[in-house]
């Protein structure tokens, strides 16, 4: 117990390091907010994978913090998906307060603005929120804010951010975990049961798949858990905005909304889910693949409309992977992206051009899309040369 304690508290040291300096290095190149650095959060990401012990060392109550964020949910994949975005608003809080201490507005997080609202509280429990917030130095003022009196050092800001980024992590692994075992649907406590007994996630995946067959379906009594049937339908609300381009009452500026002034030339995105993750990046893609039109609503899962039988794994549309075209430099933005050849171009590009006559494709005109689609982008080709498609 003491060995294992002692290797936790080596890899969480190592692991706030090194999420110290990226975040101080973005910094230095007028960049902040929530850790982005696909490198750290690769490396941290495939030691999760094989050792889920990681995360209570980087976030004591991380496991925990999952499993009252899921309890009740009938399917976990949209509570996956609402927890991914909680955590980056408070790892995004710990960030504001690190990087930007003299700003006052940091300071008080206001209870009723849409942000709480829409995305913290239906994530996780009041009381887990309250002492959340209360690892960053916050103390409930009244029933409206949440105030900071006594600002904590800055290694423990890092701890809680490096922690909250963790915890980010682990739910796009449990999200890979549900999207890997569909069509079924996975009950909450099997899938954290699965992932506590078996740790690395190809054993949670074989665990899971092995329960499956030896269950089965029993025409002669009750589903397992005793609940009803829901219909095939998710009943849990989304905690986050669908669209976008139009997030509801998010506030533009505070806690959860680094000022461009002070920021640098990159707005911090607030209420969004990871733009790195490609298991969150499926449900704002349609079934074919090409973004959802604005005003489309919550997008289809393939196999699982509701006037479509469930499809068989094997049935399911493979998702495109996504280039960057020769003609972006590295860190530039891309301004037309191609469907057709699944391309991101530059808005000079000949070849985006010859695109824009030729194949079909979409304008990226705000600098907030065209940093998903670039951040999507480059995942996309990490993952295509690391490994081959999942699922």
């Amino acid at each position: 117990m003491c060995a294992g304690s002692a290797l936790g508290q080596e890899y969480g040291q190592e692991y706030r390091q090194e999420y110290r300096r990226c975040l101080e290095r973005e910094f230095r190149r007028g960049r902040a907010g929530a850790c982005s650095d696909p490198a750290l959060g690769e490396r941290l990401r495939q030691r999760l994978r094989l050792e889920p012990a990681v995360l209570g060392a980087l976030q004591q109550d991380g496991p925990a913090l999952l499993a009252r964020g899921l309890r009740g949910r009938p399917d976990p994949g949209p509570g996956l998906r609402g927890l991914a975005g909680a955590f980056r608003l408070l790892e995004l809080a710990a960030v504001n307060l690190y990087l930007f201490p003299w700003r006052k507005e940091f300071g008080t997080v206001p209870t009723f603005s849409g942000t709480y609202v829409h995305c913290l509280r239906p994530a996780l429990p009041e009381a887990d929120l309250v002492r959340s917030f209360g690892r960053l130095g916050y103390e409930q003022l009244d029933r409206h804010r949440l105030v900071v009196f006594r600002l904590p050092p800055g290694s423990q800001l890092i701890a809680a951010a490096c922690g909250f980024f963790a915890c980010r992590l682990e739910c796009e692994i449990l999200a890979e975990v549900v999207l890997r075992l569909r069509p079924r649907r996975l009950r909450v406590p099997e899938l954290l049961e699965a992932r506590r007994l078996a740790g690395d996630v190809e054993a949670c995946v074989e665990m899971l798949r092995r329960e499956a067959t030896d269950d089965g379906v029993d025409l002669y009594r009750e589903t397992p858990d005793g609940s009803e049937d829901t219909g095939g339908e998710d009943v849990a609300p989304s905690a986050l905005p669908e669209d976008p381009e139009n997030p509801r009452d998010v506030p533009r500026r505070g806690w959860d909304h680094c000022g461009d002034s002070e920021c640098g030339q990159e707005p911090v995105l607030s209420a969004e889910p990871d733009p790195s993750s490609r298991f969150f990046l499926e449900e704002q893609r349609g079934a074919a693949g090409s973004p959802l039109p604005a005003g489309s609503g919550s997008p289809q899962v393939p196999g699982e409309g509701p006037d479509l039988p469930l499809a068989a794994p094997q049935e399911a549309p493979e998702l495109p992977r996504y280039q960057l075209h020769s003609c972006l430099r590295r860190g530039a933005l891309p301004n037309y992206c191609c469907t057709t050849c699944q391309q991101l171009h530059a808005g000079a590009c000949v070849a985006g051009q010859a695109c824009r006559t030729r194949h079909r494709g979409q304008e990226l005109r705000s600098e907030r899309q065209q940093r998903l689609w670039l951040q999507r982008t480059e995942v996309d080709m990490l993952l295509a040369d690391s490994s081959g498609p999942w699922g």
